[in-house]
């Protein structure tokens, strides 16, 4: 289906183009009363938005890119804005507009919709960590919109969406986080994650858990609310029920941040007593006291998204949206078992 044109407008508003142009364009051109509203009426019904990336190109202006972050306090998230923004500025015309969700699903709607009536050229929605079903089928019509309208739409993780996604493989992540702990002999191994209330998180934890079943071995899953506050009493409570486990997951930027510390408060050493492995990008290994990581390739998966919006923004041939194979990144906090 076509997206539709200011001259399918002024049809069905029974105007002249140039009418319907003035209208929309609201720059202060006299025009009756009764034609505006049969304009913008005619504009709603069929869902028109002038065409962002034509006026872009023709103003010589640079194209304007929403970024929608799920939490600006999450490491993950900033260094998933300090690629793009970064990125944008060294390497295209591209103007990025960084809006903090604050994990609503709520606010990533609202934002949404303010930036295409910013009339952005593109959209990357790289929120995460937050509740992404309820809301889904709202978010799903709206993207739909935005992108008939012609705003390029990506995602940097797996939403369920039309939209090209660029984001690692979350079941492999989960997979090679449990396979190193498993490789050096750990046998009782513990997963500590934020609310499973999205793909990512589904996905990791499903990774973890068929990779310990394919060596034979069981895992101790805790689910903490959001915030560093949650962790402690999570990996107190871990302990407490299962006081065996030798090696903790951490599936979560947050909690991979925040859990050596945890482990060390219960008078436990890392690795010596428990070894940590966490998921995320590089900030978890500066802040998470040298942590082993899964590396999420947050980096090559910012910068693919915004290559792909500049390229649709200038007529150019796309690269195709992909799963990232992850990486481990070591960081001495996995040893053997004692």
């Amino acid at each position: 289906m076509r997206a539709p044109t200011l001259a399918d407008v002024a049809a069905l508003a029974g105007v002249s183009v140039s009418t319907a142009g003035r209208v929309l364009r609201d720059q202060g051109w006299p025009v009756e009363e009764s034609l505006k509203e049969r304009v913008r009426a005619a504009a709603i019904e069929l869902g028109y938005v002038p065409n962002v990336m034509a006026r872009t190109l023709r103003a010589g202006a640079p194209a304007l890119v929403g970024l929608v972050i799920g939490n600006m306090l999450d490491p993950y998230y900033g260094e998933i804005a300090e690629t793009v923004t970064c990125y944008s500025e060294t390497t295209s015309r591209m103007l990025t507009m960084v809006c903090n969700m604050q994990r609503d699903p709520r606010l990533e709607l609202d934002y949404c919709r303010r930036l295409w009536e910013h009339r952005v050229a593109g959209l990357i929605l790289a929120g995460g960590g937050f509740d992404q079903f309820t809301y889904h089928d709202d978010l799903a019509l709206l993207v739909e919109k935005m992108e008939r309208s012609g705003v390029i739409v990506t995602t940097l993780s797996p939403r369920d969406l039309e939209s090209p996604a660029f984001h690692t493989d979350n079941v492999e992540a989960g997979r090679c986080a449990a396979r190193e702990l498993i490789a050096v002999g750990h046998r009782e191994i513990g997963i500590l994650v934020g609310p499973i209330r999205n793909r990512v998180l589904t996905q990791r934890v499903a990774g973890i858990t068929a990779a310990c079943e394919e060596a034979g071995l069981s895992v101790h899953l805790v689910e903490t609310e959001f915030g560093a506050s949650w962790v402690a009493p999570a990996i107190a409570q871990m302990f407490e029920q299962r006081p065996t486990i030798t090696a903790i997951v951490a599936a979560s930027g947050v909690t991979s941040i925040n859990v050596i510390r945890a482990v060390m408060a219960t008078g436990r050493s890392v690795p010596e007593d428990i070894s940590v492995i966490g998921i995320g990008g590089r900030a978890i290994g500066e802040w998470g006291a040298h942590m082993t990581r899964v590396d999420l390739g947050l980096e090559t998966c910012g910068r693919a998204a915004l290559d792909y919006i500049a390229a649709r923004v200038e007529g150019r041939p796309t690269a195709p949206a992909f799963r990232l194979e992850p990486t481990i990144a070591g960081g001495g906090s996995v040893a053997p078992p004692k």
